[in-house]
């Protein structure tokens, strides 16, 4: 039996909880998860059968994918670049379902085998930072930050970018892609570059279905040691590439995380 001292809890509406082990190198589950969680609960529904088909890029945890288990699919692909993070993802469904449904598969965006196909519905959590700069990535060094946590918190705007520009070979006819939006990788210029990318006729639209405000947080001592360079590497960001937040009387910053649902244009689908 897994202790709460090696696990917790993750839940989320209509009662659908999660245990979670608790081991180094993967993230929790952070506030904005639990919203995209709570999202997936209220927004999606799965039809009876097979056919239907969702893939949770940058599963981590396995939190999405072993929610939308318990939502009711039973078609679902879950990938990350951690290795070490699809195998606990694994563990975690045998944890909470004592068996093995999901296929996990270890790869960058689309590149994972097992994603290389067209889903119904695929939920992506991306990096939330924009792209250091060479003297912020210096400084980050310096301190001994660095590895797979620095991939997984920045370059949200080249991951994005690149993910939205993949996406409409992905999705079904009538698929969609849920897509966690960190206001601190400059959402509007992401958009921009993206439109940009496809010229004049651009197949994928957009739309807001949530945007909460959050705290900015850190994990260890490391980062905390990190925070004079950050702010200074935070207002450049704002500055260059318009990411958006506020710094309160106390010091605390606060990022919005916007939950946006993307769809191929019916136009574009007829071109496809």
């Amino acid at each position: 039996m897994v202790s709460s001292q090696d696990s917790y809890e993750a839940c989320f509406g209509l009662g659908h909880s999660l245990r979670l082990l608790d081991r180094s190198g993967v993230f929790r589950v952070s506030p904005a998860g639990l919203r995209l969680g709570d999202l997936l609960v209220r927004h999606v529904e799965v039809p009876a059968g097979d056919g239907w088909a969702a893939l949770d890029m940058g599963t981590g945890s396995g939190v999405q994918a072993l929610l939308l288990r318990s939502i009711g699919a039973r078609n679902i692909v879950a990938t990350d670049i951690s290795e070490p993070s699809v195998k606990i993802a694994g563990e975690n469904e045998i944890l909470n379902f004592g068996d093995r449904a999901v296929t996990f598969g270890v790869g960058s965006l689309f590149d994972a085998p097992s994603a290389d196909r067209a889903f119904d519905l695929i939920v992506f959590n991306p990096p939330g930072w924009h792209t250091p700069s060479p003297d912020c990535q210096e400084g980050l060094e310096r301190l001994g930050l660095t590895g797979l946590g620095l991939e997984a918190m920045f370059s949200g705007d080249r991951v994005l970018t690149e993910f939205l520009g993949r996406l409409p070979d992905h999705l079904t006819e009538s698929g969609r892609a849920i897509v966690g939006f960190n206001s601190m990788v400059g959402i509007q210029k992401v958009l921009t570059d993206v439109r940009k990318q496809f010229g004049a006729n651009c197949p994928l639209r957009f739309r807001l279905l949530e945007r909460h405000t959050f705290p900015l947080f850190v994990y260890t001592e490391k980062w905390r040691a990190s925070m004079g360079m950050l702010m200074a590497e935070f207002q450049l960001w704002k500055e260059r590439y318009g990411s958006a937040f506020s710094v309160h009387a106390d010091g605390t910053l606060y990022f919005s995380y916007e939950l946006v649902e993307c769809r191929i244009s019916g136009s574009a689908r007829a071109t496809r």
